[in-house]
């Protein structure tokens, strides 16, 4: 890849092998772990900001790109359902040594990350939770434009054309709020970070494995209100996919949160919007 924000974040992060398969993890900073689950179409590259901003108030950010997605390997034949990358990212995180962790959950790192933590649901610190799909998985219907990748023969077109413009345009008007947050560059870094070495084919399959049931609903929603920890949920007020009325609030309620949800000028993507905002609520979880 010889896009410059590609070639940089690759180079301040390292690769680590997890089940025979190289994976690209993120991380800076010192003290208390806290982990970053990305969704689609993201990677590590997502949080980059906002792990910069933990390092400097000493926190150890860590992110790292799910298999299939990023810089992390794309095995041909793997089942890229939730619960299977939710049991890799599980042994990726035994690897990493991490014993005890804060959490940020995001789009379907929401499943992804409630997989894996139903697993180990003792060794978290904190939960925070933005933009993501969680509730009534058994009657979810992916948003636009996320839809058409599940499509044969359209999902490979689209892939093929993207085009850093015409992603950056649609980001504006779908995910970033912020579009002076956004540009062509980034735009660029996404599409090769999503396209990666097998031309997307990975990504593809991830967007046509989405293991979204009822049952999953109760054993993530389960697993997340029994977490006796400091939990959060914040939310982009513009995110015209993953609505407040349609996603946040009944995940608060399932949740049984009395808190009020932290609702932010942002859209979808949160970490490009506002990454300083997200830093400080962190925080705050964190240390009151």
């Amino acid at each position: 890849m010889k896009n410059t924000l590609v070639q940089e974040h690759r180079r301040e992060g390292r690769f680590i092998q997890v089940e025979g398969h190289n994976a690209f993890v993120y991380e800076k900073g010192h003290g208390e772990p806290v982990i970053c689950f990305h969704g689609v179409p993201t990677s590590s590259f997502l949080y980059r900001k906002v792990i910069d901003g933990l390092a400097e108030r000493r926190y150890r950010g860590i992110s790292f790109d799910i298999l299939g997605l990023g810089l992390s390997d794309r095995p041909k034949d793997y089942d890229y359902s939730w619960t299977s990358l939710g049991e890799w990212c599980a042994k990726l995180i035994d690897q990493l040594g991490y014993e005890k962790f804060h959490v940020i959950l995001h789009d379907i790192g929401g499943p992804i990350g409630s997989e894996v933590l139903s697993k180990m649901p003792e060794r978290v610190l904190s939960l925070t939770i933005l933009n993501t799909l969680l509730t009534d998985l058994g009657n979810f219907k992916k948003p636009f434009p996320m839809h058409y990748y599940e499509k044969k023969g359209i999902g490979e077109l689209l892939v093929s054309t993207s085009h850093p413009v015409v992603f950056k345009k649609l980001m504006h008007q779908r995910g970033i709020h912020r579009n002076e947050v956004f540009g062509n560059a980034e735009a660029k870094a996404y599409i090769d970070l999503f396209k990666g070495n097998d031309g997307g084919k990975s990504f593809l399959k991830i967007m046509r494995s989405f293991d979204a049931t009822d049952e999953k609903s109760k054993l993530y929603l389960s697993t997340l209100r029994e977490l006796d920890v400091p939990k959060q949920i914040i939310w982009g007020i513009n995110d015209k996919g993953l609505t407040l009325e349609a996603y946040g609030e009944p995940l608060r309620e399932a949740l049984g949160l009395e808190k009020e949800i932290i609702l932010n000028d942002g859209s979808h993507f949160l970490q490009e919007d506002y990454p300083e905002v997200l830093v400080e609520k962190i925080i705050e979880l964190i240390e009151n």
